[in-house]
């Protein structure tokens, strides 16, 4: 019953893009947060560009008339996303302001990139005591990307923003791991895309593993390396809806570009239960475009490679072919190589991914304690910590210049392969030259203001 009612609604969901924006009103004073207007100034982006306007009032109410429903829309993209019936999008279609519409007809699918639990610890309250191998484990994930050297320096992320797209943070609110990042009321907004609601303390555990990479921490012990960084934290996937969540994806990186993200993390995938090999080419899966879109705002985009290294498929998965996202894949702790599962590049048309790795197994945040878990879900996130922390240092660097640095400082540059790209992240290699060269004066203009900044 439930699988024969998904399919008449994946027979039936249409991406219907607009031609223009016309008579849209925008402030960006008012619709971003200082942080993202400093991200634009930072990369010479414009205030008001047009993707950043709102979708055409008018279009949106003569397209609701002719649709059954509105799942959502895009700004960056231009679009609404509708449930239709066959004469309701023919109608659609004949709108003289539809540029283009998709039908969404996809089978189920299910995350690529979702992680294995290996063992857990958990009580029926937290216990935040840590057996010997898990000390090791953890120490030994963050010490491998120079957590020891970053945390001499006085870098931890501060005044970093990052948001993580993810399945759900059940139980963050109460996780021991995440206590100085609420204490310090570091979580600064919350976002459900699949419920429409703040709360994100739901659905699956993943995300709640994946933030604990990013920044948590127990007892003085690291899970990941940016535990001084705010958090933005968007869930964009169900497993009871197999079909928004490429949109939801999408709606989530315009909402974390408004709320000031420096940094996304996504330790999500999607492979052949909607795309092709060939389509690994970052341009044709809807969420590598969409991952792309938030790169050109000025977005350090991290993402996992994924896990289809002993599969069939091999090769990175969607949206980890984004030209301009850096890819991690997964090292296994105990080799120090790859570990078999991690996805393998180059991207179809012969690009670089990934292009670094660090550790595939960690020592993660769990429903009442801690577990070991095995996926490039965890490489992801804790690179994401290493380049937030150089985000502190150098607050003026481009994302593009942030991305080059952290591949120059793999431990296997200048070579690369494609099981590991230029190796893991090191700061012991860096140059104090790393900077971005800043002109005394930037003299920023748009149809609202002239703003001169040093």
């Amino acid at each position: 019953m439930l699988l024969g009612s998904i399919h008449i609604q994946a027979q039936n969901k249409y991406r219907v893009y607009f031609t223009d924006k016309n008579g849209a009103d925008y402030n960006p004073y008012e619709y971003l947060d200082c942080k993202a207007i400093e991200r634009r100034f930072i990369h010479h982006l414009p205030l008001c560009d047009s993707s950043d306007y709102p979708i055409n009032e008018n279009y949106l109410t003569q397209v609701q008339l002719l649709a059954d429903s509105i799942y959502g829309t895009s700004r960056w993209m231009n679009a609404v996303f509708v449930y239709a019936s066959n004469d309701g999008i023919s109608d659609i279609s004949k709108l003289p302001f539809v540029r283009e519409i998709e039908n969404v007809t996809q089978p189920i699918s299910a995350l690529s990139s979702a992680s294995s639990e290996l063992s857990n610890n958990a009580t029926s309250s937290y216990d935040t005591s840590l057996s010997s191998d898990q000390l090791k484990l953890i120490e030994a994930q963050v010490l491998r990307l120079g957590g020891d050297k970053l945390a001499a320096a006085g870098l931890d992320g501060k005044g970093v923003r990052i948001a993580i797209l993810d399945v759900g943070f059940k139980a963050y609110l109460s996780n021991p791991a995440f206590f100085e990042i609420r204490k310090r009321n570091g979580i600064v907004s919350t976002r459900d895309f699949v419920k429409g609601k703040a709360n994100v303390e739901t659905g699956m555990l993943h995300g709640t593993q994946v933030f604990s990479c990013v920044g948590g921490s127990v007892n003085n012990h690291k899970f990941g390396l940016a535990t001084g960084a705010d958090y933005l934290l968007a869930r964009t996937e169900s497993y009871g809806e197999f079909f928004n969540e490429e949109e939801n994806w999408l709606m989530a990186a315009e909402w974390a570009d408004k709320n000031g993200a420096d940094i996304i993390n996504s330790s999500l995938g999607y492979t052949f239960q909607r795309y092709l090999p060939e389509q690994m080419n970052g341009k044709t899966a809807f969420v590598t475009r969409a991952a792309q879109f938030a790169v050109d705002k000025g977005i350090l985009v991290v993402l996992s490679a994924g896990n289809e290294g002993e599969s069939s498929w091999k090769r990175v998965t969607a949206p980890g072919d984004a030209a301009g996202a850096l890819t991690v894949g997964g090292i296994d702790p105990s080799t120090g190589i790859h570990i078999g599962f991690s996805s393998y590049g180059p991207s179809w048309d012969k690009r670089l991914k990934p292009e670094v790795t660090a550790y595939g197994r960690a020592l993660v945040a769990s429903k009442n304690g801690f577990a070991t878990a095995e996926g490039t879900s965890f490489s992801s996130p804790l690179v994401a910590g290493f380049a937030a922390c150089l985000k502190q240092k150098y607050p003026d660097i481009t994302n593009t210049k942030l991305k080059e640095i952290i591949c120059q400082s793999g431990d296997l540059w200048p070579y690369y392969d494609y099981a590991h790209g230029y190796g893991v992240p090191q700061p012991g290699v860096l140059k104090p030259d790393t900077t971005t060269s800043v002109e005394q004066f930037d003299i920023v203009e748009d149809s609202y203001s002239i703003s001169i900044f040093p």
